[in-house]
């Protein structure tokens, strides 16, 4: 039986194209679910140019806020992997490791956590509004589009200071021993670099 840090091998990939239906009984049988999370590169440090932040609700739109990996097939058709799933709400993931990436690019002065008792003068919502697997095209991409808003938290009507929304696209070899975890990883941190660039030709509170 593979190990659940393989990706793909010939008994994963049918299970990919079986998606939301089901399977035999010989798969159910011979393939245990694996649950993954996906895990950020390293942020290189900047200089911090910004106030301290908040960050707070992120939400994954319909339907990739399911807790089984999505999976696009030729003809634009989209199913879920049963054997594949996300170890947590992907808005938790998600929400999480955008948490790290910034706090390690030190661009604000400190990243809170929404359960902190802090008041800083900026607050951060996500929305995830692709996060897929796609296999339309001659490698298998791992699909990871994400929106970022910082709020101003010092008016009570919450002015949007800074919207963007960046993709990740993170392509990779099914014939190699590549976990999930790093596949989404990857693209979610180009979608982070990407987020990080734009931040810095922003004018925020500093």
């Amino acid at each position: 039986m593979k190990t659940p840090i393989t990706l793909i091998g010939i008994a994963s990939l049918s299970l990919f194209l079986v998606g939301c239906f089901g399977s035999t009984r010989v798969q159910q049988k011979t393939v245990q679910k694996h649950a993954f999370l996906p895990i950020v590169a390293p942020a290189p440090a900047q200089t911090t140019r910004f106030a301290a932040i908040k960050i707070r609700t992120f939400r994954t739109l319909p339907p990739f806020d399911a807790r089984t990996i999505i999976v696009r097939r030729p003809g634009d058709e989209f199913v879920c992997d049963t054997y594949n799933t996300w170890i947590a709400p992907p808005n938790d993931l998600f929400r999480s490791q955008t948490a790290r990436y910034l706090e390690e690019t030190h661009l604000f002065s400190a990243v809170y956590d929404a359960s902190s008792g802090t008041l800083p003068p900026l607050g951060l919502e996500g929305v995830i509004s692709e996060l897929y697997l796609d296999f339309t095209g001659k490698k298998p991409v791992a699909v990871v589009t994400l929106r970022l808003l910082i709020l101003n938290e010092k008016v009570p009507a919450f002015t949007v200071l800074y919207s963007a929304e960046k993709t990740g696209r993170f392509a990779f070899d099914p014939s190699d021993k590549v976990s999930l975890s790093k596949v989404f990883g990857q693209a979610l941190t180009q979608a982070l670099e990407a987020q990080a660039h734009s931040l810095m030709e922003t004018s925020l509170p500093q």
